[in-house]
């Protein structure tokens, strides 16, 4: 059995978590490759350098025969794509793309060679209309965010506050709808429950055979080990202060809800300390609280002792599927304070592995920190950490794919 992974990039979320999954199947003596626009792993294992998603700048005469084909003769794409040139500074979003690629994915030899194909966060990489059109194999698509079944938005929050965008965003949609139609064996995989719910709500995969939930996996392992006294020494906090910590790729992207726990640290009367890791700063003019930024961080072991100084990890996230950040702090042992919402409700336990805040402001926010701060609750890692492995582990997860991979090969196809 030969899977081939693809995704955009190999850093972020949904890069990660790809390629989490595809050394855990290798790990289980399958034959997976693994192709982003930043990386590509052959089926043995090997890094290779990708012919095919190498970037070649054009000859001028090419680039002028381009552009007057495009004005001459525009396609759908080229139409498409001028008009989501022309409003997208005007748009407020997280990200806004398009269902179209130049790169030739369909005839890339490790898609070629495999007997599934797996897809996961696939924008600006894959052309919709040719690689579905292009592919006979069996396609397993794990979603990270609601963009499949959406049209040029990546969230309903950004759907609904860019109006002006509907008539675009609706093209887009009906493209899509009509590409993963012609999908003939397909299954659809998300994270989290919640988000498998509004993509049956969106009826685009009505005709895939099978639709279920697998949580990412991760090294939980590593992330246990690592020792809160030592963690701290090399950051440089005393052992009794309040640590919380705070991280995502760009720290003042809306969704990741920046505003509503800058608001809140703002009213936290308790010292506390918090390490922010990502892109981007915060300030706070409480005095109650001092911010250590910690930067943007890849190595896995840096991250590891990032969470096991920490006391608790906040995730004020307003949309989000299954964070890898809140698996990561849950293998640390640390309780995660979020939202009532998304895959963050699905797995957390107010006074067991975290706070699950219930209304979605910053003055509840509050409540939830002060509460945790004043040990209105008590933790147990080891509690914590069991459910991690139990639930986020990766031979686990990989072991589940490869279930739904035997299902999908030995599923008779349709005529």
């Amino acid at each position: 059995m030969k899977i081939v992974h693809i995704t955009t990039s190999s850093h972020g979320g949904a890069g990660i978590a790809a390629f989490r999954l595809h050394e855990a199947l290798r790990k289980l003596g399958i034959s997976s490759a693994y192709i982003s626009l930043t990386r590509t792993v052959d089926f043995e294992g090997m890094e290779i350098e990708d012919s095919i998603l190498s970037y070649t700048k054009p000859s001028f005469l090419t680039r002028i025969l381009r552009k007057l084909r495009s004005m001459l003769f525009p396609s759908e794409a080229d139409k498409l794509t001028s008009k989501l040139q022309r409003i997208q500074g005007d748009l407020n979003c997280e990200i806004a793309t398009l269902p179209f690629s130049k790169i030739p994915l369909e005839a890339h030899p490790l898609v070629k060679q495999a007997d599934i194909v797996h897809l996961h966060w696939v924008s600006e990489i894959l052309d919709y209309q040719r690689f579905f059109s292009g592919i006979k194999q069996p396609i397993v698509w794990t979603l990270h965010d609601m963009n499949p079944f959406k049209g040029i938005f990546h969230y309903q929050l950004d759907e609904e506050r860019n109006k002006s965008a509907r008539e675009l965003d609706e093209s887009v949609k009906l493209i899509k709808r009509n590409a993963i139609a012609g999908i003939r064996q397909g299954a659809l995989i998300t994270p989290s429950q919640w988000l498998l719910d509004l993509a049956k709500a969106s009826t685009v995969f009505n005709h895939f055979a099978f639709q279920k939930t697998i949580a990412n996996g991760i090294n939980v392992k590593l992330y246990a080990e690592a020792e809160r006294d030592v963690a701290r020494q090399k950051l440089g906090l005393t052992i009794s202060e309040t640590v919380l910590l705070f991280t995502a790729a760009l720290l003042n992207i809306e969704r990741k809800g920046m505003q509503l726990m800058q608001e809140a640290l703002e009213n936290i009367n308790c010292e506390i300390t918090l390490l922010t890791l990502g892109k981007g700063s915060l300030q706070i003019s409480n005095n109650n609280v001092k911010i250590i930024p910690l930067g943007y961080m890849t190595d896995q072991a840096e991250i590891a002792n990032c969470y096991a100084a920490a006391d608790v990890f906040l995730l004020p996230s307003l949309e989000d599927n299954l964070p890898n950040t809140m698996l990561e702090s849950f293998s640390a042992g640390r309780p995660v304070i979020a939202f009532n919402t998304g895959g963050m409700k699905e797995h957390i336990q107010t006074a067991k592995n975290g706070i699950l805040v219930p209304e979605m402001n910053s003055k509840a926010l509050t409540k939830a920190i002060i509460e945790f701060c004043e040990d209105k609750y008590t933790f147990e890692a080891d509690m914590i950490k069991a459910y991690a492995n139990e639930h986020f582990n990766l031979e686990i997860q990989a072991n589940k794919y490869l279930d739904l991979y035997r299902d999908l090969l030995t599923q008779e196809q349709p005529e």
